[in-house]
């Protein structure tokens, strides 16, 4: 039965689109003029220095703007454990639906951060520090991210811009062999070889052949194909080609299942093995900023291949392109390169405008399923198989066995803690473990600092907390300064790399990627946490044999008190 339930839980699941690239945080500041070598410069406003702090890089806006529409979307990256990496991590998870459950972060590492020196006429300077990214070559990726890339990857995602060309290609190689591989050439490949230095201009063409779409820009897709067709009569004859002869080319040579390269206001031409065609831009009265529009093009065409497939005729290959476009000018009209409210808002308009029919169709549909309660006989499948997983393969047992005796050893009080979902878990275990006799209490994680640091008493008690991101501020914060104090801090995480895990004496970590409605409502992870709360009781009653005459002076209210006194 645990065989049928793990092949169901892992057919029931269409996978992550995993996401390997740069990934930044933008910090900006306004300046009286940029200087030029040898002289000084001042910022606009003595007493304002740093202006903004904005997240970004081509992946994670691609990632982005592919979760807003609904495709399941994970970073792999290597982050440092700074400022930088934690604002990164925070607005993945709160505000662009994101997972950062395969972001290893560390303070080894650095995050990459870009400085943007912008004077009063809108010219602007930037100096760029690629960080941790700069040390994802083909070992880092292999030893790191294997893994996940082999088990949970049905879109594959990643760029020439920050990563080295040998970590690119061993990512396209070690993708599951029915994945989709996509690759964003973001920069001109001279400048990726030159400047960048991120490897060899043969590597490069390895990478763009290992690729089944290939998505680049129109300025380096000029170069590129200069450098694989060195016969075509030189830039200028490349430049003056129809964009649909570009693609063609680029298909030809790199054997590409799909060639999408965007062209600015002359929209997008797109190449498969039996059609070939340019759809034009989305008409736009005003565009506000056109940053990031590149990255939410292929945001929108890796949303429209989750959702239909590869394009195969032409009204496919129009249909996708149209829909791409059209994302891609969502992002025109907004300040910055991932979505917002706005985008959010925008979006629903465009997806209209797009399909008209859409809305009523999928209405009629919803409630077509709705009358068979689908959903709800797949949220059953969904937690069996999330339950048979961690049965079978979620949990170490030392990590269990650290646990029960951190709670056995304790001298004091055992408090549990967390907040939301999580915390009502953490509420239950303290009754579950009250009612066998081991005196605990529940703590509210956001009361913490606001006086119940002073119910811990150091060297005696334990603290318990629960988290499924393991990067709840209130949990971590509290975690960190109990650990300070010295209180022994444990927790019950969904990621073993999380700052909580991390800082906690010993951490339960169920390291399961589970499916939840609209990506993030606790649903199966609260399953997870309750089954290893009960673990954990069932393990301490055991431990400390703990008899039913003892439940029943703690319990004898109930029908519970009325079965132990009529078997007693």
């Amino acid at each position: 039965p645990n065989t049928m339930l793990m092949l169901l839980f892992l057919f029931s699941h269409r996978g992550l689109l995993l996401g390997c690239g740069s990934n930044v945080v933008d910090k900006f500041f306004r300046v009286r003029a940029l200087p030029k070598p040898g002289e000084k410069g001042f910022f606009a406003d003595p007493n304002r220095i740093l202006e903004d702090s904005v997240v970004g890089g081509v992946t994670l806006n691609h990632l982005a703007w592919a979760a807003l529409l609904g495709v399941p979307s994970a970073l792999l990256a290597l982050q440092g454990d700074d400022p930088s990496g934690r604002l990164i991590r925070r607005a993945l998870e709160n505000d662009l639906n994101v997972r950062t459950d395969f972001i290893q972060a560390s303070d080894k590492f650095t995050t990459a951060e870009s400085y943007v020196f912008v004077q009063a006429d809108g010219e602007r300077s930037i100096i760029m520090a690629r960080g941790a990214t700069s040390l994802m070559d083909a070992e880092a990726v292999e030893a790191r991210f294997g893994e996940p890339l082999a088990k949970y990857g049905h879109f594959v995602s990643t760029e020439i811009s920050q990563v080295p060309h040998s970590g690119v290609l061993k990512l396209l190689k070690l993708a599951n062999k029915n994945a989709v591989t996509i690759l964003d050439l973001d920069v001109s490949p001279s400048v990726a070889v030159n400047e960048a230095g991120l490897g060899t201009m043969d590597d490069l063409i390895q990478c763009v052949k290992a690729a089944e779409i290939l998505k680049p820009a129109r300025h380096a897709a000029e170069e590129l194909l200069l450098v694989l067709m060195p016969n075509l009569g030189g830039a200028d004859a490349v430049a003056s080609m129809p964009a649909t002869d570009v693609v063609t080319h680029l298909r030809d040579v790199c054997g590409s299942s799909l060639v999408a390269m965007t062209s600015g206001s002359d929209g997008c031409a797109l190449a498969t093995n039996n059609e070939v065609l340019r759809v034009p831009v989305t008409p736009l009265e005003k565009v506000t900023d056109a940053t990031g529009a590149g990255d939410a093009f292929l945001g929108g065409l890796i949303a429209h291949v989750y959702a239909h497939g590869m394009p195969r005729t032409k009204d496919d290959l129009v249909s996708l392109g149209s829909f791409a476009n059209r994302v891609g000018a969502v992002c025109c009209q907004i300040l910055g390169a991932v979505p917002n409210d706005e985008a959010r808002r925008m979006l629903g308009e465009q997806i209209a405008a797009y399909n008209p029919s859409a809305a009523t169709r999928n209405e009629t549909e919803a409630r077509r399923h709705a009358s068979d309660c689908d959903e709800f006989f797949t949220s059953l499948k969904d937690d069996s198989a999330a339950a048979a997983a961690l049965a079978n393969d979620g949990l170490k047992t030392e990590e269990i066995a650290a646990f029960a005796e951190s709670v056995l050893d304790c001298a004091g009080n055992v408090l549990t803690s967390g907040i939301g979902k999580s915390g009502l878990i953490a509420r239950r275990m303290a009754a579950s473990l009250a009612s066998t006799g081991i005196r605990a209490h529940f703590v509210h994680a956001a009361e913490w600092a606001h006086g119940d640091y002073g119910k811990a008493e150091r060297a005696r008690d334990v603290v318990v907390l629960v988290s499924h991101s393991g990067r709840t501020n209130e949990c971590v914060e509290a975690a960190a300064h109990l650990k300070s104090v010295g209180v022994n801090v444990i927790s019950i995480t969904g990621n073993e790399e999380s700052p909580l895990a991390r800082v906690s004496d010993v951490s339960i970590s169920y390291r399961l990627i589970v499916k939840e409605p609209l990506g993030t409502l606790p649903t199966s992870s609260l399953l997870l946490q309750e089954m290893i709360v009960n673990g954990v009781v069932r393990e301490l009653v055991q431990r400390r044999r703990f008899a039913r005459k003892n439940f029943l002076r703690n319990h004898p209210g109930g029908s519970v008190g009325e079965t132990l006194r009529r078997d007693d």
